[in-house]
This record gives structure tokens, sequence and C-alpha cells, in this order.
């Protein structure tokens, strides 16, 4: 056995989650170790757009915005369901300490978006504040980014969302070559890889030591069944790492086939996430005895697989829908070739869970994207720009008749569809779904259409692209307390552990509340599981060769 590295807390990940917790715990005098299981740093977290809902955030004010914590979490807890509220309680309230924490210790500053909650409208919503992202971070002596984090998706991370919405390139728009000359040439990160590159220079300044390709396979304990306590960890079970307190921050399992189809059900088989969420956490957890909670949910999104798209190690990599459920003149049916959803709404993935009663069968899986020719002659369809070829996956036809023959679809069903949505369309109404009636549907749309998200479905020729049930992580996990000590089944926490970001059952489910609320989440918790380790530091042994680290 290798000699042991004794720390007074081991992170396990480096995502948003796994890194706060570990500046966290070192600004408080611990010593820390993260361990990260792949070759690259930041997790799901490095391919996001890097938004986090941090309701009471200070640079509200700057949007002439003002929060109350109660405010937002009568917000959280109605949208919310078999959770307690005391968790809910601990997030809204430690939300706003940790965007200061963060800026205090690390070169990140945040700025303001002008996204808007999801629900809006209802009570406890905000227009915009609420979401803050990250300024553009210097990569500095860090490296290479496209040694140090999974290749992103959509845009180079040189601009920000902001950037991104001012220059519509949802929407089409060209991406300005002066502005990516001038941020590339500079090293500078915006959306996920800024966040992740901003808090691993904070690590590493806070004496964080971080090593990756050290994936934890088993925590080291004491005690008996049921009443264990966690020592530390163990590395491809060999090498171990005592320490005080254990934080499991390496999110969900959406790429473990056996869990997904077992405890989602099989519907959400398309994870966006890079191929690191393998449900490592829930399964350590599951072994020290945790209480397990709200498996069967993921933080869900309609996606579309390009054919051959896939992640470094071959594994598929979909894509996020986003133009093809927010813009005009587009409409989702399912094979039966009714429209089940408002395609614009932000939980539109909800809908994928549905089943027939008669056949218990998902009812809207596969769903298809169906667009005209005048979306195809503004919008982007199935990875195509106006103008390109569409690809392969992607069916053309002259009438509905044609395409629904083609895409597998009832055909007399769409045409009545079809008529009814455009003679509703037409008008910029939508009654049977509500499309384009909330500020969060219209920002998402184009601001220069008659209606930002409504448009007919007429002009020929029509094109279609399957829909499929993906997700940007997993929701089940260990369940925690408000101080993100894991619990057992009996409610006492299992002494030393602790979880945070998809590591852990999420606080807000089933559905989404707003944007960039998977990264806020992960952030608060990690500061908060951070917090409480760190109170149980002792004298470090900081021995040991780092392997492969960040120095």
């Amino acid at each position: 056995m290798s000699r042991a590295d004794t720390y007074d807390v081991a992170i396990v990940g480096s995502g948003a989650a796994g890194l706060c917790a570990a500046l966290t715990a070192a600004v408080a005098g611990a010593s820390v170790v993260v361990l990260e299981g792949s070759d690259r740093w930041g997790g799901a977290t490095a391919v996001s757009a890097g938004q986090v809902w941090a309701p009471g955030n200070h640079h509200m004010r700057e949007v002439g915005v003002a929060d109350d914590p109660e405010e937002a979490l009568a917000y959280v807890c109605d949208r919310t369901r078999g959770r307690d509220r005391s968790l809910a309680t601990a997030f809204v309230y430690a939300a706003p300490r940790m965007v200061r924490f963060v800026e205090e210790h690390s070169p990140i500053r945040f700025t303001p978006t002008t996204l808007a909650d999801t629900f809006t409208e209802a009570p406890g919503w905000r227009p915009r504040g609420r979401n803050i992202e990250v300024a553009p971070v210097s990569l500095g002596d860090l490296g290479d980014p496209a040694d140090l984090f999974w290749p992103p998706p959509f845009f180079s991370p040189v601009f920000t969302n902001e950037e991104i919405t001012q220059l519509h390139l949802v929407t089409g728009g060209s991406p300005p070559a002066d502005l990516i000359e001038e941020r590339t040439a500079a090293g500078r990160a915006t959306l996920g890889q800024g966040l992740v590159a901003g808090l691993l220079h904070a690590c590493r300044s806070a004496r964080v030591r971080l090593l990756n390709r050290h994936r934890v396979t088993a925590l080291t304990t004491t005690g008996e069944p049921g009443s264990v306590t966690v020592t530390g960890v163990r590395v491809g079970g060999r090498r171990a790492f005592p320490a005080r307190a254990v934080v499991l921050a390496c999110g969900g399992f959406e790429h473990d086939p056996s869990l997904r189809e077992n405890l989602l059900d099989g519907s959400y088989a398309h994870p966006v996430t890079p191929p690191v969420g393998r449900g490592d956490a829930l399964r350590l957890a599951a072994e020290a005895g945790a209480a397990l909670a709200h498996t069967g949910e993921c933080w869900s999104w309609p996606v579309i697989q390009h054919p051959g798209a896939a992640w470094p190690d071959g594994t598929p990599r979909p894509e996020l829908v986003i133009a093809e459920r927010m813009l005009p003149h587009v409409i989702w049916v399912n094979s039966a070739g009714r429209r089940f959803v408002n395609e614009s709404s932000h939980n539109a993935a909800l809908a994928f869970a549905e089943t027939d009663p008669n056949t218990g069968q998902p009812r809207n899986v596969p769903a298809w994207a169906i667009a005209d020719a005048q979306y195809r002659a503004r919008y982007p369809f199935a990875g195509a720009r106006p103008g390109q070829p569409l690809p392969p996956h992607a069916v053309q036809a002259a009438t509905p008749a044609e395409l629904a023959e083609r895409a597998g679809i009832d055909a007399a069903t769409l045409a009545s569809t079809l008529r009814r949505f455009n003679t509703f369309a037409a008008q910029g109404l939508d009654p049977d779904y509500g499309r384009g009636a909330t500020v969060y549907d219209r920002e998402g749309g184009d601001p220069a259409a008659p209606h930002p998200n409504l448009g007919t479905v007429v002009e020929p020729p029509l094109c279609a692209v399957p829909v499929l049930a993906g997700s940007v992580g997993t929701k089940g996990g260990p369940l925690t307390d408000s101080r993100a000590r894991v619990l057992r089944w009996n409610g006492t926490p299992v002494p030393g552990l602790h979880a945070a970001g998809n590591a852990m059952a999420a606080v807000i489910g089933p559905g989404i509340v707003s944007p960039g609320a998977t990264i806020g989440s992960a952030l608060t918790w990690g500061w908060i599981a951070g917090t409480t380790a760190a109170e149980s530091r002792s004298q470090p042994n900081r021995s040991g060769s780092d392997g492969g680290s960040i120095p």
C-alpha cells in the first residue's frame, strides 16, 4: 500500500460544488485535497453556461431589483415537492453569503444577467438579477483549456451569457471575430470554464492540493454497519487519503446505464454532461449507510443527438435543444401527431415522463420538432444554419402528409394539429399550452419577430428532427441536512461525510425554478459543506507525491 496522505478535508470531484467546498474549507484553515477522477477539471460545470442562481445576491441592486429571502423561499417552496423546507431555507440564506465569499477569495467577479426566474409573474419571482455570471477570467498559467476542460458546446467560452443574448448568437447571429481574437489572445475564459478557472486559481492560492486522475473507489470507515464514521477515502482500491471530513461532490449517475435505467426508468437516457457522472457518490454514500432521496428525478432537458457527435472517449454527446423550442415557426408533436407541451417552457422535458395508460410506454418519446421554410430562412435547425443543407437525421418533405410518412407520425392527426396551431399562431396566441405567455418564454425567443415564440408552420418544405429526453445531471443522491451532512435513514448524520451539488439529493425539484439553479445550488451547497467540514480540522500531514496535479 502506498504512503498515506492525511488531510482535514478530502473533496471528491472538481466541479463548482467541489471547488467551492475546497476553497471554503481551506480559507477556514483546513488542509484540503481535491480528488478528481478524470484527467480534466470541472466536470459538467466546465461545459455549462456558468449561470449562478443566487437569490438575494448583492449585485441585484445594480439592475435595480430588491430581493427578500422570505419571498425567494416562498418562490422555491411553492414549486418544490417532497423536500424539507429547512433545506430550501438554508440555500436561500446561504446563497448571497456564498457570492460574497467567492468574490472575496478568488479572481472571480460576478455580473448580473437579465434572465428572469422560470415561473414569471408567480409570487416571489424576480424579473432579473438573481442570475449572475462570471466576468471573463484569465486562465493564466493553468494551461491550455483544451487540456484542462471537456470541450464546450455551442459557443467558444469567450462570450458571456449577456453577450450571447445581445449578439443574437442563438437565433443565428454571427460572433464577432475581433472579440474572439482579443479574448483568446489574452487567455480569458467565460461561462462554465471561466467559473472553474477562477475557482482553480483560488484553490491554488489557498494551498488546496489538486489531484486529477484520482478516482475515489471507496470510503474508509470505522465502526459497525449502520453506525460507521467516515475516516477518509481510497483511490483505485489502494492509495488511502485519511481525512477528518469527506465531501462528495463528484456529480450524479446519468452516465451509469444500470442506475439510469433502474432509477430514472430509462426515459432520460441522453445526458449532455461529460462522461464523469457515474454514480460514485450515490454508491459510496449508500455503502456508508446513507439515506437516498429523489433518485427518480433529473435536471431534465430536451436534446438532439447528432450522428457521430461524441465526447473524446467516444461517449455519445447530445446537444441541448434551444432554438428548436424557443423560436417562431416550429412545433413539437409526438408520434401520434399531437402537441403535448409548451415547447418554450423551461420544464418542457418533464412531459417526456408521461406514460400511455394503455401501454405503459412513454407517450411522447421520441418527439419531433417540425419547422417550415420561414424558420429555415432565419434560424439554425438540427445543427444547420440558414442556407446550409440539413443533416441526414433530419427529415424534409413538401407536405405534412409526406413528412408524416417519412417520420412515422400519424398523418391525419398531424394535419389537424398544424391547422389548429397555425390558426392561433397567426394571432400570436397559444390557448392550448400558453407558449409565449411568460417573460421566460419571450426572453428566449426572437425579439425581432412579430411574436418572439410563435409563428405559423405552413411554408414548404417542412423539416423535422427527433427530440429526445435528456438531462444536465441527476437529482438523486444521499439525503443531507441543512449543514450538508449526509444523513442515515434514521435522520442522524453519518460522521465525517458531507455532500454537495448533484452528488446530494437535490433541494429543488422535480422541475427547474430558474436558469442557473443547478450551478447556484452546487456553489451554495459546496460553501455550506466546506464550512461544516472545516469545523473538524486538525494538523495536516501534507506529504506525498502529486501525480497529475495543478501545483
